[in-house]
């Protein structure tokens, strides 16, 4: 029933964590798959076992805040696969530091990757996929951007600006066929947490999260690949939580 044969799909942040979990689901469907990312071993290392599997796959080192390396990544897909149905923004970086001692090269260079590179991307391809009447937009926002939370200054500014330029683009391609979404991913156990999540963190976390554990970037990866499906037409401009609840939550009780 569920089937990316013959689509193109662009994965930024797609050698590791939740980019790479959705790389895999992409091309189990049969999605030709471009990974974009800083990581040129694990970039490379993932093509070569993708193309063992059958998969289509193609790896180029893009720095998603350099409008250059966007727009050579677009040219390069296009290129090798005559089209591009599907982008999975995801890269990005965190930082955790209060208010009163983030640096305003601190803030700038979480918005510049964040949210800058959010905007080149998706507006790169916008431009590719109204041209042709049809595409599937998923960027990464985060609970981050949605409740605020104590050290997330930044992140928390860089996602937040995620969501709320998504639905205007939602609304603007609509007529056009295409569907821009984010996801707002709660506590999951990838490497860019484990960095920035010690143990009071996610005592605090913990907390809230009615489910009582943090996800896997398998469990981000499929609802991501739901949204870039055909048969999610209907559904745009949506800021979606996998977060095991915590946006739900209020008072949690043992019993």
């Amino acid at each position: 029933m569920f089937s990316l044969k013959g689509q193109t799909a662009i994965v930024t942040g797609g050698a590791s964590g939740i980019g790479l979990a959705t790389v895999w689901m992409l091309a189990e469907l049969g999605a030709n798959i471009v990974i974009a990312d800083l990581n040129e071993e694990a970039g490379a290392d993932a093509v070569r076992q993708l193309e063992g599997e059958g998969a289509e796959a193609l790896f180029l080192r893009t720095n998603v805040a350099e409008a250059a390396d966007v727009d050579a990544l677009i040219t390069a897909t296009l290129e090798r696969f005559k089209g591009m149905e599907i982008l999975m923004h995801f890269a990005g970086i965190g930082l955790e530091q209060h208010v009163l001692d983030t640096t305003r090269e601190n803030w700038e260079r979480i918005i510049g990757v964040n949210l800058t590179g959010s905007f080149l991307m998706l507006q790169a391809a916008g431009r590719v996929m109204v041209e042709k009447g049809y595409g599937r937009i998923v960027a990464m926002s985060s609970m981050a951007g949605v409740r605020g939370g104590t050290g997330r200054t930044a992140y928390g500014a860089s996602k937040g600006g995620v969501s709320a330029m998504m639905r205007v683009m939602a609304m603007e391609w609509a007529k056009h066929g295409v569907t821009v979404n984010a996801l707002a991913p709660g506590g999951i156990e990838t490497a860019l947490v484990k960095k920035m999540h010690d143990a009071e963190t996610r005592r605090a976390y913990l907390a809230g999260i009615p489910m009582d554990r943090y996800g896997t970037p398998e469990e981000v990866a499929a609802a991501a690949v739901y949204l870039a499906l055909p048969q999610s037409s209907y559904i745009t401009g949506v800021n979606l939580p996998v977060d095991g609840g915590f946006d739900a939550s209020g008072v949690i009780k043992s019993g």
